[in-house]
Parts: structure tokens; C-alpha cells; sequence
């Protein structure tokens, strides 16, 4: 057969099992591949008036596509991301030799798309020295005052007071220590897999592969004192558990039915007799029961409120130190004190996309050290 004659949504499975490395139907990454191919597939059938073949593909298709995309209500930016997400599809299909070139490449066919929205090297948020100062600073109060009013029960305080010291210096995504609600895979970092003497965690990396990533010397005792309070009663609990109660008694029903044998009034009666999260947390370590991790939303909800709290206002679209700009904050103290390499390894990237991410830096230091040059040569 003609590979031209292909239909064009055939191959999809194929191509999407090759980008999935951590096993079929794992990964964001993977769900928006597929997210963004079908709905060019779909447009393909439903408005461009093909018989959605190879042979049906030219330059015309894909700048008609990027003018779609472009009408719709969709930040510049995303639209630059969809459509490179089928450029990707079109260009592996290219290689598996069903069609002969990459049409969503050519010039004419992108024509149509907009500009970037002007994000550039350094727009996003990036904690500065001052905000680590000022989250970490009302943190460390806000714990030690619950010890001396609660003491062993400021478990929360001291879970959020480790919680801003990991995403302040180990340069982590949220993705890789926060549960996906998406993602089976990703359900939040667990103790079994901390090591605090080692000064590491293991974590499912971007890549859907496990990766060691380091836990500096400034998060380590707020972990060590956090981890004693908590006091998990296995290795796969997790290193930050959700705090909502009606959440936290719906998995000690289940446990105690599922785990235990225990019957419907056996399970009111004791449950009833629970008051508050202290309470809950003994009775999941007694019977060594798993609370479930907060997830990515979840920690955006924590660091708001923590922000509001301590007084903490940005001036940027998110309004508060958002967890990501953990990450960025950490990139930017590794980019100035030790450089690119550095900064690479401690945030488990390539050194092309560190340098892309802090060219803003690079650009800063180069315009200093030319200034110089230029002085000492006038002079």
C-alpha cells in the first residue's frame, strides 16, 4: 500500500507510545501530545475537506491549521505550543517514511501564527533572596510558635514550614514531590524514597524516569524536625499529606474496611470518637494506614495562604510566591555562583535550556564585561 494513502490519525498510537518512557499512557507530556494531534485530526476531518491522508497534506493544510488556532481565544504563547506539538506528530511520521516532508515547517505554512507574547528570558517569577528571606523568616515563627502552643501536634505548621524550604533550595518541580491527580504515577513524594543523611530524594522526573535530586543543607533540618513530629508509620507515606479532614477520615473507612475487615458500625463508632487532625493521624499510624499527598493545587493553595499571612504581595499574574518560582529562584542563585553546568545538574535540565531560561543573567554579565573591555582599551 501507498504509505501517501496512510490516514493521518493512524500512526498516533505508535507515536505516542515512543514518547511515553515511563510506559503507555504515562505522563502530562504524552496527554498533551494526544490532546493536541486529535484536535487536529479532528479539524482536519470536520473543516479542511480532505479525506485526512498523507497525500491530502501540503503547505496549505497546515497554514489554514495555524490560522484556526490563531482565531481562537488562546494566549499567543499556547498557540505557538499547539502547533508545535503537531509539527512534532508531522515530523516523526516524516521519519517513519509516511510522508516525504514536514509541511507544518515551511514558512508559508506558520505564516499565520502569532508572535510570542513577549515572555522572555527572566519574565517568569523567580523567588528573589528577599522573598527566601521573608517566606522562610515568618515559617520558622510561624512552626516554633505551635510547638510551644501545641507542641507534638503543630504537625501541619511544621509540614509547611518543610514544605517552602524544599521548593526554596532543592530547585524541584512541584510535579515531581506533589501528587497529579492526572497521573497514577506521580502521587507525591514518599519517605521511603528521602534520605536525609544522604541528603537526597528520588523523585519521577519530567523525563518519567526516577531521578536522585538534592536536598541542601538549609532544608535539611526543617525535614528532620517535620519528619519527627509526623512520625510516618511506613515508607510509602508521603512526605507531604493532606490536612483535610473530611479527606483524611474517608481513607480511614476505607482502610479499616478494606485493610482491616472492620463493618460499617464498627467503623462509625470508632471514627466517631476521633476529634481533630491529631487524632486522625494516630489512629492512621496505628493501623499503619496511608494519608493521601496534597497535589500540585494543593500546594498553590498553601503557598497562597502563606503569602497572605506573612503579608507577602507580588505584582505579577500569580500575586503570591507561586512553587514554581521556587525552582526559578533556585536556577538563578546556581546560574550566578556556579554557572550553567551547575545550575543544570541541581535543576535536572539541559545546560541549552538552562542557558535559554537565564539568558537574561548571561546577557547581564557579558554587558559588564564589555564595559570593562572597552575601558581598559579607550584607555
Amino acid at each position: 500500500m501507498n504509505s501517501g494513502s496512510t490516514a493521518v490519525a493512524e500512526p498516533l498510537e505508535a507515536f505516542l507510545r515512543s514518547k511515553s518512557k515511563g510506559g503507555e499512557g504515562s505522563g502530562n507530556y504524552r496527554r498533551n501530545l494526544e490532546r493536541c494531534v486529535e484536535d487536529f485530526l479532528e479539524w482536519l476531518e470536520a473543516d479542511s475537506g480532505s479525506n485526512g491522508t498523507f497525500d491530502d497534506l501540503d503547505e496549505r493544510t497546515f497554514r489554514h491549521y495555524a490560522r484556526e488556532l490563531t482565531g481562537r481565544e488562546l494566549a499567543p504563547g499556547t498557540v505557538q505550543t499547539y502547533y508545535a506539538q503537531v509539527s512534532a506528530y508531522i515530523g516523526w511520521c516524516v521519519r517513519e517514511g509516511l510522508l516525504e516532508v514536514n509541511y507544518a515547517q515551511r514558512n508559508v505554512a506558520k505564516e499565520p501564527l502569532p508572535e510570542n507574547d513577549g515572555r522572555r528570558s527572566g519574565d517568569q517569577q523567580a523567588w528573589t533572596d528577599d522573598h527566601r528571606l521573608q517566606i522562610t523568616r515568618y515559617v520558622d515563627e510561624r512552626a516554633h510558635d505551635a510547638a510551644d502552643e501545641k507542641g507534638l501536634d503543630a504537625i501541619q505548621e511544621f509540614r509547611d514550614r518543610a514544605l517552602v524550604y524544599v521548593l526554596c533550595y532543592s530547585g524541584v518541580r512541584g510535579g515531581e514531590i506533589f501528587a497529579d491527580p492526572k497521573d497514577d504515577r506521580r502521587n507525591g513524594l514518599r519517605w521511603g524514597d528521602v534520605s536525609l543523611e544522604d541528603r537526597k530524594m528520588t523523585v519521577l522526573a519530567k523525563k518519567q524516569d526516577w531521578s536522585d535530586r538534592s536536598l541542601t543543607k538549609q532544608a535539611i533540618n526543617p525535614m528532620s524536625r517535620y519528619e519527627n513530629l509526623l512520625d510516618p508509620a511506613r515508607d510509602d507515606w508521603p512526605v507531604f499529606p493532606t490536612f483535610h479532614l473530611p479527606t483524611l477520615y474517608g481513607t480511614l473507612r476505607t482502610g479499616l474496611r478494606d485493610e482491616h475487615g472492620w463493618s460499617p458500625s464498627e467503623i462509625e463508632e470508632f471514627v466517631d470518637g476521633l476529634t481533630g487532625q491529631p487524632a486522625v493521624f494516630d489512629a492512621l499510624r496505628e493501623y499503619e494506614l496511608s494519608p493521601p499527598a496534597i497535589n500540585t493545587d494543593g500546594a498553590r493553595r498553601i503557598m497562597r495562604r502563606l503569602c497572605e499571612d506573612a503579608e507577602i504581595e507580588l505584582d505579577d499574574r500569580h500575586g503570591y510566591l507561586a512553587p514554581h518560582g521556587g525552582r526559578r529562584g533556585a536556577g538563578e542563585v546556581m546560574v550566578r555562583q556556579r554557572g550553567f553546568t551547575a545550575a543544570a545538574r541541581l535543576l535536572d535540565n539541559s545546560e541549552e535550556v538552562v542557558r535559554r531560561s537565564y539568558s537574561h543573567i548571561e546577557a547581564k554579565e557579558m554587558a559588564k564585561d564589555a564595559g570593562a573591555a572597552f575601558t581598559e582599551h579607550d584607555s
